[in-house]
Order: C-alpha cells, then structure tokens, then sequence
C-alpha cells in the first residue's frame, strides 16, 4: 500500500489502539519471522570532531584526558582480528566529522606517515580485507563525490546519518554549532553514494525538536534517493537519549510509542 503524507501523519497522531492494528498489519509484511543481524567490532578511529552536537556524548575535546586522539595501527587491527576469532563479520570504522582539521590529530596522523584522516581509513580497511575475513564498513561523516569514489574500492558497505532533513533544526541546540549537519550537504554524500553504486546505510534521528511532518519529509527525501539509486541497504530510526552532561540533558526523549509509530511508517 502506497501512503500519502496525510496517511503519514495520521498513523503519527494515532492513538495506542490503532498503533496496535497498525504493528500487526505492519508484521504481515514479513516475508518470514526471522530477524538477522551482523555481528561488528566498532572501531572510533578518534572522538574528535568538528560539529558540536547538542545530544552527542560521542565528541570530546581534544584537550580533555579521556579524549581518543587517534587510535594506533597494531591497536585497531588487535581488535579486528579477536573480532575475526568470535566470528564477526564487520568492521566498523567511525570518526568525528573532519577530525584532521584539529592540530592534535593531524600531527599524529603525520608521525604515522599518513597525510590525512582518508588515507589512513583507506589503509586500516585494506588491511582488514587482506588479513581478516572481516568486511569494513566506514562512516567518516559528510564526503564529497571522489572521496566516496576512493573508499569505495576498500569497503563492502559505507554510511551517514541523515538524521532530518529539516534546515530549521540548523538554528537549534541541536546543530546550531554543526555545520557537517546541513541537510543539504548530508543529502549529496548520500545521492553521490548512489551514483557510485555503493551499499549505503542511513537514517534518523527523533526527539531532536522535529515535527512529525519533518520526520516525514525527511522520509520522502530518502524515499526519492533509493526509488532512483536503489543502494539504500538500511534505513535506522534512532532515538535521542537525554544524558547528564550535554546541552540537551534536559530535553524529553521520545515515547515508545512514537518510536513504533515511526517504525511502522518507515516500513
């Protein structure tokens, strides 16, 4: 069944009886009753970043003393191969958002021989791939077109969080001190993953000050990417979780029932 953005927003506002009809009829769509996963190691290549989020308890300071300034070689690798033993399948390299623009990171790029925080994630990958049966997935925040193109050759999946389409939320605690969270921006590494025909997994962010309409029309906007690329393998909904400590500590986190509401729409 095809839904319209009134039918969107009408399951959106539905009340919990309703909800409970929705998620059986959403059920029957399951070809089978079988839930796979992917069993990952999770490698933060570094914490630093340049986009200060309101909710992320992922970015430290590059002065603070729990910060991963850049995790060495032997180290990442150490942990990929124990991953290899327990039979993971993925590595799943993450970082900040241009953490190579920070002096700190840059220069311990540069004592390792690596001119950029690029071209070592290029490396740690095809190191993956020749010494383990792990398959690299990368998520390096917004890229342009021939950096996509590069990492593609080294990596069986990549991803970004599109996390809103909603250039509103820019002006907000959110990501008013975020300037890789432009929708825009996000957008094109997106569409450009598409063009190169790369796996991609993506998705939302709720309970950061959006409407259910801009949850919808964040959506549709990748709805319109994967009908014209196809490569969208994954698409999260992913709940905010206020913490002691960030901006948004004191921001309500969304209901069960939105987070099912939402389930059931992105189905």
């Amino acid at each position: 069944m095809d839904y319209t953005s009134n039918d969107l927003i009408s399951i959106l506002n539905a009340n919990t009886s309703e909800i409970l009809s929705l998620m059986a009829e959403t059920n029957s769509l399951r070809d089978n009753n079988i839930i796979t996963y992917s069993k990952n190691v999770f490698l933060p290549i570094t914490d630093i970043c340049r986009n200060e989020c309101g909710y992320c308890t992922f970015r430290k300071d590059p002065n603070s003393d729990d910060a991963i300034i850049l995790m060495k070689p032997d180290e990442i690798m150490d942990i990929i191969k124990k991953g290899d033993l327990f039979n993971c399948k993925e590595a799943l390299f993450t970082f900040g958002e241009y953490p190579d623009e920070t002096e700190l990171v840059l220069s311990a790029l540069n004592s390792l021989g690596f001119e950029n925080i690029l071209e070592y994630l290029y490396f740690l990958c095809n190191e993956t791939l020749d010494n383990t049966r792990l398959l690299p997935h990368s998520n390096s925040g917004i890229l342009k077109k021939n950096e996509l193109k590069i990492l593609r050759e080294v990596n069986a999946s990549m991803g970004l969080m599109l996390e809103t389409s909603s250039n509103r939320i820019m002006e907000t605690i959110a990501h008013k001190k975020s300037p890789g969270k432009k929708p825009e921006l996000r957008l094109n590494t997106i569409k450009n993953a598409g063009k190169l025909k790369i796996p991609f997994t993506t998705g939302l962010l709720i309970g950061i000050g959006e409407t259910n309409l801009e949850r919808i029309e964040s959506l549709i906007e990748l709805r319109k990417i994967q009908d014209k690329y196809g490569h969208i393998q994954e698409i999260i909904i992913q709940n905010f979780k206020p913490k002691p400590g960030i901006p948004m500590e004191s921001y309500r986190e969304p209901s069960i029932v939105e987070m099912i509401k939402m389930v059931c729409i992105t189905n």
